[in-house]
């Protein structure tokens, strides 16, 4: 088979179609890959242009181009977030500090942002702007690298900012502020999926909530199929409506929400993990060729602290169990604690394998 540019083999793989070679999907968020394929240590003036490096050189499709943060340290957070303070440190941050102490603040912190979310439009000028950032990214790290942007449902989005235990007793003393904050978290991610979707320019979104953990889901299936699942599907019908195909995201065990996700319409999930409960096998036994599959390369355990050759023979194992349709790839980013040399075995697999 001819040799295929990375699009050619990431839309072949989102159709189950035979591909050259298995297409690679992952997120770079560690300076040891950027630095071995820019040759010396990241820098401010260099970080950008070395991730972006790294990632013509290993990726068919990526997310979360990011470079690293030179500056450690508490940072408030400007625009839809004001009032809030977040710690950054290097690939990572986190809130560090809320504007509220109680359930009462916080509602009332719910309530002015469901008013702002109701009243943001997406104009011409953020689809221009949406779109010629992709185009710009695309000209650091190959035109034809697929990049993929996130389209949130916002369950996560407000439970993370919330905090989870002050979602929670909201959630149960007040589960109609939540529902209505839940409505305008979604209804703004619509209208940004109606006015930027083009599967010219991005032919997959990432549709996304982190609803799992390790053996379990985070929330009651029940919860889920009343506050999620519903506007999961509202969202992934909206991409599908422009020609845009939905890569779910979760970490955790998904398989007692699995049916619900399907049924949702989503056309692919990640990152299948491993270390959570989730087996690549059942989850392809389960799905067929209605779900392609991306992820699944253990990155708790085997990455970083496996050999070579077990990579190795994990991701030929992988290949062979999805077959067509399959991005390989870490579960969840090439993360700073992985060696390089096993991040190269994946990748060398991924160029040289080929598929019993």
């Amino acid at each position: 088979m001819k040799t295929m540019t990375k699009k050619e083999r990431v839309l072949r793989t989102l159709n189950f179609q035979e591909t050259d070679r298995t297409a690679v999907y992952d997120v770079i968020s560690g300076d040891h890959i950027a630095e071995h394929y820019n040759g010396a240590p990241l820098t401010p003036e260099n970080g950008w242009k070395a991730v972006c490096l790294a990632a013509k050189e290993t990726l068919d499709m990526t997310r979360m181009l990011r470079p690293p943060t030179f500056i450690e340290g508490s940072v408030a957070v400007e625009g839809e977030y004001e009032g809030y303070t977040n710690y950054h440190q290097r690939w990572t941050n986190w809130i560090e500090k809320r504007p509220y102490n109680d359930q009462k603040a916080a509602e009332e912190w719910i309530k002015k942002h469901i008013d702002y979310l109701n009243n943001w439009k997406a104009d011409r000028t953020y689809a221009e702007w949406f779109h010629q950032d992709i185009i710009n990214t695309q000209k650091l790290i190959g035109d034809d690298t697929v990049i993929v942007r996130e389209s949130p449902v916002g369950f996560d989005s407000a439970y993370i900012w919330l905090g989870l235990e002050m979602f929670t007793f909201i959630n149960l003393d007040n589960p109609e502020l939540i529902d209505e904050y839940l409505e305008a978290l979604v209804n703004r991610e619509i209208k940004k999926a109606q006015a930027v979707g083009n599967p010219e320019i991005m032919p997959v979104a990432l549709t996304y909530s982190d609803i799992a953990y390790k053996g379990s889901l985070l929330f009651s299936g029940d919860q889920l199929r009343k506050q999620f699942i519903p506007r999961l599907k509202r969202l992934v019908d909206t991409w599908h409506e422009t020609g845009t195909k939905c890569l779910f995201h979760s970490d955790g065990d998904l398989k007692e929400i699995l049916p619900d996700l399907v049924t949702a319409g989503i056309d692919g999930l990640n990152p299948i993990e491993k270390a959570a409960g989730l087996e690549m096998k059942e989850v392809v036994d389960f799905c067929g060729d209605k779900i392609f599959m991306a992820g699944g390369i253990d990155v708790s355990t085997l990455l970083p602290f496996g050999t070579e050759e077990e990579v190795r023979a994990e991701c030929r194992k992988m290949i062979d169990i999805v077959g067509p349709g399959y991005f390989i790839g870490s579960t969840t980013e090439l993360h700073p604690t992985i060696p390089a040399e096993n991040i190269l075995a994946m990748i060398d697999v991924a160029h040289n394998y080929k598929r019993m």
